[in-house]
């Protein structure tokens, strides 16, 4: 099986998975609240689950049920690897960008002498180091590789 058929569907689970709100969802896919509410019901209806605890009292709080915490960490790896599938297509370049964060005495004394080498063996690679030495979040900056 190749793309899901309710593609966005999926897309508004997952933003409002991530902001348990309809409401922040909406905004960040420039919609309406009512519409990804129609777009997640449609999903459930289709798979046969239920994703969200839906509180009837009080202010409307979303809770995500057992399945679609096991479904998020791989809807939002797909979806960053779908962006950064449209990245590449949007800079048509064949290249594949690979960001790695090292502390800076490791890329001083090991890394960076054996970087020449690396491209030969590996041209459509395009390595980006970051040498802060910080912890870094891997998905929100988009670190392929951490060497501590």
């Amino acid at each position: 099986m190749r793309a899901p058929n309710h593609l966005n569907g999926l897309r508004a689970f997952e933003a409002a998975a991530r902001h348990l709100s309809y409401v922040a969802a909406a905004d960040e896919l420039n919609v309406t609240p009512a519409a990804v509410g129609h777009l997640v019901r449609g999903l459930e209806e289709t798979l046969g689950v239920e994703l969200f605890h839906r509180s009837q009292a009080g202010p409307s709080r979303l809770l995500l049920t057992e399945v679609a915490q096991a479904a998020l960490p791989d809807l939002e790896i797909g979806f960053d690897r779908l962006s950064m599938a449209v990245e590449r297509m949007r800079a048509g370049c064949s290249r594949v960008a690979m960001a790695v964060t090292v502390p800076p005495a490791f890329a001083d004394k090991w890394l960076l002498p054996r970087v020449e080498r690396f491209r030969v063996h590996a041209p459509d690679y395009d390595l980006r180091i970051d040498t802060s030495g910080r912890l870094v979040d891997f998905t929100a900056e988009r670190i392929d590789v951490g060497i501590r």
